[in-house]
């Protein structure tokens, strides 16, 4: 069974659309059992990646029964919830008017709708505070419907070590390229670390990009930084701007600069569609063996998202792995850019 539930119990079947209903009624009536709804919440990630059909059925009671899904993540109800009947954003939107709460945002823009949509917009212009969608990725722009700035679907990054010597820059997804093939002037930018290179076109629904393939990339840092650059013809970095929130201490710099010199592990990664072989865990699947990330999905929602700093959006979220897929510094790392503009923000924070 690939459901491992956080709080210990032993996992109940999901085997078919009856054991769904069973599951939703274990769920209403553990109301005020907060420790079983985050363990039953465990299955519901199963059923969102693995057979989100199975849930249609049971939108609306989710809409009317709030306690129902209070534990499952943004990312899991984008599926769970997925073209719900206008009915469904009624009765959200409603409640919304009369008292706002980040569960019943998140249960709307979640939907995806084009009237889910315009109602998220018509909640934020009525007051509501952007700031909580946008860290869910959702862009309410001045007129007209909110925008996702991501895609729904997910993918495991699965990360395959290679032998020394392999010629990393002609992989989908290399692990491990040097500064300098990324970097236009490796000598002069504060770029000192290559986690992972996204090649955007081999995955469906990510945005056109001028080059073959994104990058995440960082600085001499542990955790809390943000790092943005344009790009050149050739799709390598230029005019990189970092930000720290939490400057490192000399030890640590020192133990980073070691990590430069003899360099870290290399790879390759494969995105694979999200299904049984994962393991589905505390909302979230990386306690699957040789799983780093996700590609795809909303953005992990533990620092604000970042804008564009040319033309204001919010950026598109390309995905999040842990620092290990490259040890290096420490906490998530994720990859934003805005397609528009060509630009790319790669980021770090701490553990949740």
């Amino acid at each position: 069974m690939p459901i491992r539930p956080v709080n210990g119990m032993e996992p109940l079947p999901v085997e078919g659309p009856h054991h769904v209903e069973a599951l939703l009624e274990r769920l209403v009536a553990a109301e005020h059992d907060p420790q079983l709804r985050r363990g039953l919440a465990d299955h519901l990630s199963f059923v969102a990646a693995v057979h989100p059909d199975w849930f249609r059925p049971y939108q609306e009671l989710a809409v009317t029964e709030l306690p129902v899904l209070f534990d499952v993540t943004y990312g899991d109800l984008t599926t769970l919830l997925a073209e719900a009947p206008d009915q469904c954003v009624e009765i959200l939107a409603g409640r919304l008017r009369t008292h706002w709460n980040l569960q019943d945002s998140w249960m709307l823009a979640a939907i995806g709708t084009p009237a889910a949509l315009a109602a998220v917009a018509d909640d934020v212009r009525a007051g509501a505070d952007r700031r909580q969608y946008e860290d869910s990725g959702i862009w309410v722009p001045p007129t007209g419907p909110a925008q996702r700035r991501f895609v729904t679907q997910q993918w495991a990054v699965w990360v395959e070590p290679v032998e020394q010597g392999v010629d990393l820059t002609t992989a989908d997804h290399p692990v491990g390229l040097a500064v300098a093939d990324v970097v236009a002037d490796p000598g002069n930018s504060p770029v000192t670390w290559h986690y992972l290179s996204i090649t955007l076109g081999s995955v469906p629904g990510l945005p056109d990009w001028p080059a073959r393939q994104v990058h995440l990339v960082g600085p001499r840092a542990t955790w809390f930084w943000t790092l943005t650059s344009r790009i050149d013809t050739l799709g390598r970095y230029t005019d990189t701007v970092v930000e720290l929130d939490d400057e490192s201490d000399p030890v640590t710099e020192d133990s980073l600069c070691e990590q430069e010199e003899h360099g870290g592990g290399l790879a390759q990664a494969r995105l694979k569609p999200s299904d049984a072989d994962l393991v589905y865990c505390n909302g979230h699947v990386l306690l699957t063996p040789g799983v780093m990330g996700t590609v795809g999905g909303p953005p992990i929602g533990l620092y604000p998202n970042p804008h564009c700093p040319d033309c204001g959006r919010l950026m598109f979220h390309i995905g999040t792995v842990r620092n290990q897929i490259r040890e290096y510094g420490d906490g998530f790392r994720s990859l934003f850019l805005c397609e528009d503009c060509h630009v790319v923000t790669s980021n770090a924070t701490g553990w949740n």
